[in-house]
């Protein structure tokens, strides 16, 4: 039984230039958009100092072991509850109104009270000036429950107050704490 042979033998292939205009077109208009979208992504990033690693060691730095001179510092944390802000210090923890449940608790219809934070954080920051080197820091702790938003707020509320349409800084070096409570 005998086949019939392919034709394809046969027929002469004929080369082709490929277009490469439409990619070219195409690489012209995606490279200026990705260009001008990488300043957003640059406006949109949130300042922050995040703590050593935990498991970072000490011999790395030889600097660090040397002992240091005894000196005070403020070492003002804000932690964030359920139930409202506390704030505390090196120092002493700073109660709320009924001497021992949040310094700031949470409004009656369950929000947090930003203004009043930065308010109490003024106060503090105008009797530390001058007095603590560490007075432009301040560490935020949190629980696990908190929401992000609660968190990027407070930020916001520790970083500048308006006073009297005055807006003034407050500590500006904000750092996250690496525990939770």
């Amino acid at each position: 039984m005998a086949f019939k042979p392919s034709l394809r033998r046969h027929l002469k292939m004929e080369s082709t230039d490929l277009n490469l205009t439409p990619i070219m077109n195409l690489m012209v208009v995606l490279i200026p958009m990705l260009l001008t979208n990488s300043q957003f992504i640059k406006l949109a990033i949130i300042d922050l100092n995040l703590p050593p690693a935990a498991g970072a060691s000490a011999t790395a730095n030889p600097a660090a072991e040397l002992p240091k001179e005894v000196q005070r510092s403020l070492d003002l944390t804000i932690s964030i509850t359920d139930r409202g802000f506390y704030i505390s210090s090196a120092l002493a923890v700073l109660h709320g109104i009924d001497g021992k449940g949040p310094t700031i608790p949470k409004k009656d219809d369950g929000t947090y009270d930003f203004k009043q934070l930065s308010q109490k954080l003024l106060e503090v920051k105008q009797k530390a000036q001058g007095v603590f080197p560490d007075a432009d820091a301040v560490v935020l702790q949190a629980e696990k429950d908190i929401q992000y938003q609660t968190l990027v707020d407070t930020m916001d509320a520790a970083r500048v107050v308006d006073v009297g349409g005055e807006v003034r800084e407050l500590f500006p070096r904000v750092a996250l704490s690496a525990g939770v409570m």
